[in-house]
């Protein structure tokens, strides 16, 4: 279990660093060079990348709990 606890953090925390929302993606839509036009575009990746960084999050949660039976265990 400990194995695999380490393997899922490690997992997550590479999402979370590739996919965590960034500041230059915005969630409103709004392009920046031009204020009153919506990107769906923008909206829609903004989207995938919360998602996809919820689930590198759940993955190290997942991570820990594994290695936190493991040491329960022992």
């Amino acid at each position: 279990m400990d194995i695999i606890g380490l393997i899922l953090s490690l997992i997550g925390a590479i999402v979370i660093f590739l996919f965590g929302l960034s500041p230059m993606i915005s969630e409103s839509g709004a392009v920046r060079l031009i204020a009153e036009q919506v990107d769906e575009g923008e909206i829609n990746r903004a989207k995938k990348y919360k998602v996809i960084s919820r689930v590198g999050l759940i993955l190290l949660i997942v991570g820990f709990v594994f290695q936190l039976l493991r040491a329960i265990c022992d």
